[in-house]
């Protein structure tokens, strides 16, 4: 892969950039440029967030025990919420602890496996554990003894060939968007967590869908989200964020990933943007705090993934 700026019709860095939208403004300055927490513009970036009113809205909806809204289940109580946070690149406070704490307490159970409750059933869903450990590491909660009991049950559910069931079901059948979800938990790891068994999981479920066309895994026909793209991503995922957390672990020359790029990479506009193309299912939570992007209009989100996307092939070459 020659310079990953090579694949791209225009710059569309300048626009990421801007200041109005200061969430994907942190983003960039982190991801595409490098640049440390402590850096003043990323510094400011990060103000901007917790500063702004989408950010404030969720904080000051928040219930005294640490959930929202009037379910206290401590599942169906914060996810959205944290979701809403994590993806915003909030750094988190005290608020944000308390409200992981509601949800391990009332969740996560004595062997790492995390349980979700419906009615009147109780299930183990590794999609949402996996979304729980990446907001732990994420808000700073990495050193909890039960982040790394999360981690053990998220290896333990992953099957030989690399994909995680869902066990949810009466019947467990193998879930490929659980899959994804539990690779985008290994992507947030500090390096001292990575042993060889870990890495060894994260290599098995990175050729489970690059030997599968990023999403066929068993099917003819894979739900058309996949070749979707929007944020945010909550427990499904689609091939260009497959090929982000990819990337990282493998040669950008490998054939495994030659159509997918070509699919991505044909979606971008004559300025290097990439537009919007759904809502994240059940999105009507997301415009409680702040509008959802324009479906068909250029989207500074996807464009930044697409982009990091590049990059993380090309530093990995």
């Amino acid at each position: 892969m020659t310079d990953w700026r090579s694949f791209l019709k225009g710059d569309p860095v300048p626009w990421l950039l801007e200041e109005s939208n200061p969430y994907v403004r942190y983003h960039a300055l982190t991801w595409l440029e490098g640049r440390a927490e402590d850096d003043p513009a990323v510094a400011a970036a990060s103000q901007a967030i917790a500063a702004s009113e989408p950010v404030q809205k969720v904080l000051r909806s928040q219930r005294p025990q640490g959930y929202w809204g009037s379910d206290p289940r401590p599942h169906h109580a914060t996810q959205y919420q944290l979701t809403l946070l994590t993806w915003l690149g909030y750094r988190g406070d005290g608020a944000v602890k308390k409200a992981l704490e509601y949800r391990m307490q009332g969740g996560l159970r004595e062997d790492g496996s995390y349980g979700v409750q419906f009615k009147e059933r109780w299930i183990y869903a590794p999609c949402h554990g996996a979304n729980l450990l990446r907001m732990l590491l994420r808000f700073g909660m990495g050193d909890d003894p039960r982040a790394k009991l999360l981690l053990d049950w998220l290896l333990r559910s992953q099957e030989a060939d690399g994909v995680v069931p869902c066990i949810s079901k009466v019947k467990p059948f193998p879930c490929l968007w659980a899959s994804g979800d539990v690779l985008r938990a290994y992507d947030e790891l500090p390096p001292d967590w990575v042993t060889p068994r870990v890495a060894e999981a994260r290599q098995r479920a990175v050729d489970l869908f690059l030997d599968n066309r990023l999403c066929y895994y068993k099917r003819i026909r894979p739900d058309q989200r996949w070749f979707q793209f929007g944020y945010p991503l909550h427990w499904d995922t689609d091939i260009l964020e497959v090929l982000e957390l990819c990337a990282p672990h493998i040669r950008p020359d490998d054939p495994r990933i030659q159509e997918g790029l070509s699919f991505v990479l044909g979606k971008q506009d004559g300025s290097g943007r990439w537009p919007c193309e759904k809502h994240p299912k059940g999105g009507k939570w997301v415009q409680r705090y702040l509008p959802l992007e324009e479906i068909g209009q250029p989207s500074k989100w996807v464009t930044l993934h697409a982009v990091r996307m590049l990059k993380r092939f090309q530093s990995n070459k």
